[in-house]
Protein backbone atom coordinates (compact mmCIF):
# COMPACT_ATOMS: atom_id res chain seq x y z
CA UNK A 1 0.00 0.00 0.00
CA UNK A 2 3.24 2.78 0.68
CA UNK A 3 3.22 2.81 -3.17
CA UNK A 4 -0.28 3.43 -3.68
CA UNK A 5 -0.13 6.13 -1.16
CA UNK A 6 3.07 7.47 -2.69
CA UNK A 7 0.85 7.34 -5.98
CA UNK A 8 -1.64 9.47 -4.53
CA UNK A 9 0.70 11.84 -3.36
CA UNK A 10 2.69 12.64 -6.82
CA UNK A 11 -1.55 13.22 -8.41
CA UNK A 12 -1.60 15.85 -5.33
CA UNK A 13 1.74 17.53 -5.63
CA UNK A 14 0.91 17.77 -9.47
CA UNK A 15 -2.30 19.27 -8.90
CA UNK A 16 -0.35 21.69 -6.47
CA UNK A 17 2.31 22.79 -9.41
CA UNK A 18 -0.54 23.63 -11.71
CA UNK A 19 -3.23 25.40 -9.73
CA UNK A 20 -0.55 26.99 -7.68
CA UNK A 21 0.56 29.10 -10.64
CA UNK A 22 -2.84 30.71 -10.96
CA UNK A 23 -2.41 33.05 -8.25
CA UNK A 24 -6.12 33.90 -8.05
CA UNK A 25 -8.34 34.04 -4.90
CA UNK A 26 -10.13 31.17 -6.28
CA UNK A 27 -7.07 28.56 -6.11
CA UNK A 28 -7.70 26.98 -3.02
CA UNK A 29 -11.80 26.23 -3.87
CA UNK A 30 -10.09 24.51 -7.44
CA UNK A 31 -7.77 22.69 -5.95
CA UNK A 32 -10.61 21.27 -3.94
CA UNK A 33 -12.27 20.59 -6.62
CA UNK A 34 -10.12 18.97 -8.51
CA UNK A 35 -8.18 17.13 -5.76
CA UNK A 36 -11.11 15.69 -4.84
CA UNK A 37 -12.26 14.46 -8.50
CA UNK A 38 -8.42 12.95 -8.77
CA UNK A 39 -8.91 11.39 -5.35
CA UNK A 40 -12.24 9.24 -6.42
CA UNK A 41 -10.41 8.33 -9.47
CA UNK A 42 -7.43 7.24 -7.92
CA UNK A 43 -9.66 5.28 -5.84
CA UNK A 44 -11.24 3.64 -8.64
CA UNK A 45 -7.76 2.78 -10.65
CA UNK A 46 -6.53 1.16 -7.71
CA UNK A 47 -9.71 -0.91 -6.97
CA UNK A 48 -9.63 -2.26 -10.53
CA UNK A 49 -6.09 -2.25 -10.41
CA UNK A 50 -5.70 -4.98 -7.85
CA UNK A 51 -7.67 -7.13 -9.67
CA UNK A 52 -6.31 -7.54 -13.06
CA UNK A 53 -2.58 -7.62 -10.93
CA UNK A 54 -4.18 -10.78 -8.62
CA UNK A 55 -5.72 -12.23 -12.46
CA UNK A 56 -2.18 -11.74 -13.86
CA UNK A 57 0.02 -13.46 -11.16
CA UNK A 58 3.64 -13.23 -10.00
CA UNK A 59 5.26 -9.85 -12.04
CA UNK A 60 6.23 -6.51 -11.92
CA UNK A 61 3.23 -4.29 -12.23
CA UNK A 62 3.49 -0.39 -12.29
CA UNK A 63 1.20 2.43 -11.59
CA UNK A 64 1.54 5.19 -13.96
CA UNK A 65 0.00 8.44 -13.90
CA UNK A 66 -0.12 10.35 -16.51
CA UNK A 67 -0.55 14.27 -17.91
CA UNK A 68 -3.58 14.61 -20.82
CA UNK A 69 -3.34 17.14 -23.02
CA UNK A 70 -6.11 19.09 -21.90
CA UNK A 71 -4.72 18.90 -18.84
CA UNK A 72 -5.98 16.77 -16.79
CA UNK A 73 -4.67 13.63 -14.52
CA UNK A 74 -4.84 9.69 -15.66
CA UNK A 75 -3.99 7.14 -14.37
CA UNK A 76 -2.80 3.38 -16.28
CA UNK A 77 -1.20 0.32 -15.04
CA UNK A 78 1.61 -1.55 -16.37
CA UNK A 79 1.63 -5.14 -16.22
CA UNK A 80 5.10 -7.04 -16.81
CA UNK A 81 6.53 -10.06 -15.83
CA UNK A 82 8.98 -10.47 -13.13
CA UNK A 83 12.95 -9.84 -13.88
CA UNK A 84 15.41 -11.66 -13.18
CA UNK A 85 15.92 -10.97 -9.59
CA UNK A 86 19.62 -10.84 -8.07
CA UNK A 87 21.10 -10.63 -4.42
CA UNK A 88 23.97 -8.30 -5.44
CA UNK A 89 24.62 -5.24 -7.82
CA UNK A 90 27.60 -3.12 -9.22
CA UNK A 91 27.62 0.36 -9.76
CA UNK A 92 29.48 2.37 -12.38
CA UNK A 93 29.32 5.80 -11.97
CA UNK A 94 27.48 7.84 -14.62
CA UNK A 95 27.87 11.70 -13.72
CA UNK A 96 26.10 14.28 -13.77
CA UNK A 97 23.42 13.08 -15.91
CA UNK A 98 20.70 15.82 -17.14
CA UNK A 99 17.29 14.16 -16.37
CA UNK A 100 13.72 16.22 -16.80
CA UNK A 101 12.32 16.67 -13.33
CA UNK A 102 15.09 14.41 -11.38
CA UNK A 103 12.54 13.71 -8.33
CA UNK A 104 10.18 12.14 -10.30
CA UNK A 105 10.46 8.60 -11.56
CA UNK A 106 8.44 8.41 -14.66
CA UNK A 107 9.92 10.78 -17.04
CA UNK A 108 13.20 9.51 -16.79
CA UNK A 109 12.95 5.71 -16.74
CA UNK A 110 13.82 5.24 -20.68
CA UNK A 111 16.75 7.50 -20.62
CA UNK A 112 18.08 5.56 -17.37
CA UNK A 113 17.58 2.06 -18.53
CA UNK A 114 19.38 2.91 -21.42
CA UNK A 115 22.04 4.16 -19.14
CA UNK A 116 22.21 1.40 -17.08
CA UNK A 117 22.43 -0.92 -20.38
CA UNK A 118 25.41 0.76 -22.00
CA UNK A 119 26.68 0.74 -18.66
CA UNK A 120 26.65 -3.31 -18.14
CA UNK A 121 26.20 -2.27 -14.28
CA UNK A 122 23.58 -0.08 -12.23
CA UNK A 123 24.68 4.40 -13.09
CA UNK A 124 26.07 5.86 -10.57
CA UNK A 125 24.60 9.52 -10.39
CA UNK A 126 26.23 12.33 -9.11
CA UNK A 127 25.64 16.01 -8.58
CA UNK A 128 27.49 19.27 -9.94
CA UNK A 129 29.66 18.59 -7.39
CA UNK A 130 31.05 15.22 -8.12
CA UNK A 131 29.04 13.69 -5.11
CA UNK A 132 26.90 10.71 -5.29
CA UNK A 133 23.16 11.11 -5.62
CA UNK A 134 21.43 7.73 -6.30
CA UNK A 135 21.21 4.50 -8.23
CA UNK A 136 19.56 4.65 -11.78
CA UNK A 137 17.17 2.51 -10.35
CA UNK A 138 18.17 2.17 -6.79
CA UNK A 139 18.63 4.41 -3.28
CA UNK A 140 21.42 3.93 -1.66
CA UNK A 141 22.85 3.20 2.17
CA UNK A 142 26.35 3.32 3.07
CA UNK A 143 27.73 1.53 6.53
CA UNK A 144 30.59 2.98 7.88
CA UNK A 145 31.57 0.40 9.97
CA UNK A 146 29.97 -2.86 12.22
CA UNK A 147 27.80 -0.82 14.43
CA UNK A 148 24.44 -0.10 13.89
CA UNK A 149 24.43 3.21 14.00
CA UNK A 150 26.85 3.98 11.28
CA UNK A 151 24.45 3.59 8.63
CA UNK A 152 23.67 6.38 6.18
CA UNK A 153 21.06 7.10 3.48
CA UNK A 154 22.98 8.99 0.79
CA UNK A 155 20.18 12.02 -0.13
CA UNK A 156 22.51 14.37 -1.88
CA UNK A 157 20.86 16.80 -4.34
CA UNK A 158 17.44 16.25 -5.96
CA UNK A 159 16.16 13.00 -6.28
CA UNK A 160 13.58 10.36 -6.58
CA UNK A 161 11.66 9.53 -3.27
CA UNK A 162 11.87 5.66 -2.52
CA UNK A 163 9.45 3.96 -0.47
CA UNK A 164 12.09 1.16 -0.05
CA UNK A 165 14.39 3.50 1.64
CA UNK A 166 11.99 5.10 3.85
CA UNK A 167 10.46 1.02 5.08
CA UNK A 168 14.26 0.48 6.12
CA UNK A 169 14.83 3.89 8.50
CA UNK A 170 11.90 2.71 10.30
CA UNK A 171 13.31 -0.52 10.67
CA UNK A 172 16.86 1.09 11.45
CA UNK A 173 15.34 3.25 14.30
CA UNK A 174 13.48 -0.13 15.31
CA UNK A 175 16.83 -1.61 15.87
CA UNK A 176 18.29 1.11 17.30
CA UNK A 177 16.03 1.00 20.74
CA UNK A 178 13.65 3.01 19.44
CA UNK A 179 16.02 5.72 18.12
CA UNK A 180 14.13 7.82 15.52
CA UNK A 181 15.93 9.06 12.53
CA UNK A 182 17.32 12.57 12.58
CA UNK A 183 17.18 14.58 9.72
CA UNK A 184 20.56 16.01 8.60
CA UNK A 185 21.62 19.65 7.71
CA UNK A 186 21.57 18.33 4.06
CA UNK A 187 17.97 16.50 3.60
CA UNK A 188 19.92 13.48 4.28
CA UNK A 189 17.88 10.33 6.53
CA UNK A 190 20.35 10.02 8.98
CA UNK A 191 20.30 6.18 10.32
CA UNK A 192 23.03 6.81 13.05
CA UNK A 193 25.51 8.97 13.82
CA UNK A 194 27.22 8.79 10.49
CA UNK A 195 26.30 11.73 8.11
CA UNK A 196 25.44 14.37 9.89
CA UNK A 197 28.42 15.79 10.45
CA UNK A 198 31.45 14.04 7.62
CA UNK A 199 31.19 12.20 4.63
CA UNK A 200 27.71 13.97 4.48
CA UNK A 201 27.97 14.00 0.08
CA UNK A 202 30.47 10.94 -0.11
CA UNK A 203 32.23 11.59 -3.85
CA UNK A 204 32.16 7.73 -5.41
CA UNK A 205 35.64 7.14 -4.63
CA UNK A 206 34.67 8.44 -0.77
CA UNK A 207 32.81 4.85 -0.82
CA UNK A 208 35.41 2.58 -1.92
CA UNK A 209 36.15 -0.21 1.60
CA UNK A 210 32.54 1.00 2.47
CA UNK A 211 29.25 -1.47 2.64
CA UNK A 212 27.10 -0.21 0.30
CA UNK A 213 23.49 -1.01 0.08
CA UNK A 214 21.97 -0.33 -3.30
CA UNK A 215 18.26 -0.71 -2.51
CA UNK A 216 14.63 -0.51 -4.34
CA UNK A 217 11.34 -2.37 -4.01
CA UNK A 218 12.05 -5.48 -6.78
CA UNK A 219 15.16 -6.23 -5.35
CA UNK A 220 14.93 -5.53 -1.96
CA UNK A 221 18.40 -4.70 -0.78
CA UNK A 222 21.55 -5.65 -2.85
CA UNK A 223 24.79 -4.83 -1.78
CA UNK A 224 27.38 -3.68 -3.80
CA UNK A 225 29.92 -6.04 -4.99
CA UNK A 226 32.17 -3.13 -6.88
CA UNK A 227 31.78 0.30 -7.28
CA UNK A 228 33.58 1.31 -10.91
CA UNK A 229 35.42 -1.59 -10.84
CA UNK A 230 36.75 -1.88 -7.54
CA UNK A 231 35.77 -4.68 -5.39
CA UNK A 232 33.87 -3.46 -1.90
CA UNK A 233 33.94 -5.19 1.45
CA UNK A 234 31.79 -8.54 1.94
CA UNK A 235 28.54 -7.35 3.70
CA UNK A 236 27.77 -7.54 7.79
CA UNK A 237 25.41 -10.57 7.09
CA UNK A 238 23.67 -10.89 10.26
CA UNK A 239 22.65 -6.99 9.95
CA UNK A 240 22.13 -7.68 5.98
CA UNK A 241 19.83 -10.62 7.01
CA UNK A 242 17.84 -8.68 9.66
CA UNK A 243 17.25 -5.65 7.28
CA UNK A 244 16.11 -7.69 4.75
CA UNK A 245 13.43 -9.84 7.40
CA UNK A 246 12.11 -6.65 8.30
CA UNK A 247 11.75 -5.40 4.84
CA UNK A 248 9.64 -8.60 4.34
CA UNK A 249 7.63 -8.13 6.96
CA UNK A 250 7.03 -4.42 5.93
CA UNK A 251 4.95 -5.27 2.77
CA UNK A 252 1.18 -5.50 2.16
CA UNK A 253 -1.18 -5.97 -0.37
CA UNK A 254 -2.24 -3.18 -2.11
CA UNK A 255 -5.82 -5.44 -2.00
CA UNK A 256 -6.66 -5.89 1.68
Amino acid sequence: MAHADELRARAEQALRADVGTWGSFEVTAVRSEIGGHTSALLDDFLTEAADRIAAYGEGFPRLELWREPDGGLSFELSLRPLPELRDTIELRTAGNVALDHAEWKGPNIAVLGELNRSLGAEALLTGPACTVREGATTSLIVWRDESDSSGCVIASGVRVDSVTEGVLVEAAARRLVGEKPNRSRTGGLVLGGFGRDRDRDPTPAQLHGLEVWAVNALHGIRPVTHIDGVPQPTPNESRLRWFREALDRAWTPIRG
